[in-house]
């Protein structure tokens, strides 16, 4: 069973959150150095009880704070859009990155400007979440460059040609005329209120 930490064990985690985050930890003398300690023994101890505590973590050569640090808690019970419900305490944590799989060098996100999407749930100001390494195959949105520009639409094809189709019925269709790549597949969006 977990011990509770400290206050000097809490304010040096909260300092290496901020400082590393999920990048390895450098040595002690390096934490010491970053975090404004006099004396790295003292980065020894702390680190040492982070480590019995499941804090810190071994992996290979390395040592990493748990990612589970970084998440959200999401409560298990699900919280009624019509009439109100009791609500219960358990929770997971949630890793935006990892559901998201936004830890790869191959996505990125971009923000969208517009409302050509917003029947798919698209609007303007969300960030959208670019996948270069999946297969842009009909009827997934796609992030593409035509004629020039970049632009975020459904990906369609007809016979053996492919357009871009907009997901509000104030846009028309985009068929290419000289120019058309497709950058990568949209897995997911952001919406901050």
């Amino acid at each position: 069973m977990a011990i509770e930490l400290t206050e000097n064990q809490n304010d040096f985690l909260n300092a290496l959150k901020k400082q590393y985050h999920k990048s390895p930890l450098p040595s002690m003398r390096q934490i010491a150095e970053d975090l404004g300690y006099k004396f790295h023994n003292s980065v020894q101890h702390y680190l040492e009880a982070l480590m019995f505590q499941g804090i810190i973590k071994k992996i290979d050569s390395f040592t990493y704070l748990d990612k589970k640090l970084f998440g959200l808690k999401i409560f298990d019970s699900r919280i009624p859009a019509g009439s109100p419900a009791t609500a219960e305490d358990t929770y997971e944590v949630f890793d935006f990155e990892n559901y998201m799989r936004a830890n790869d060098e191959r996505t990125f996100m971009l923000r969208v400007s517009g409302d050509s999407m917003i029947d798919a749930g698209i609007y303007d100001g969300d960030l959208i979440l670019v996948d270069t390494k999946l297969q842009p195959t009909h009827g997934l949105i796609v992030v593409a460059i035509v004629d020039g520009g970049y632009t975020v639409k459904y990906l369609r094809k007809k016979g053996n040609k492919s357009y871009l189709k907009p997901a509000n019925p104030n846009y028309k269709d985009i068929y290419p005329e000289s120019e058309f790549k497709i950058v990568g597949v949209v897995t997911g969006s952001v919406r901050k209120f």
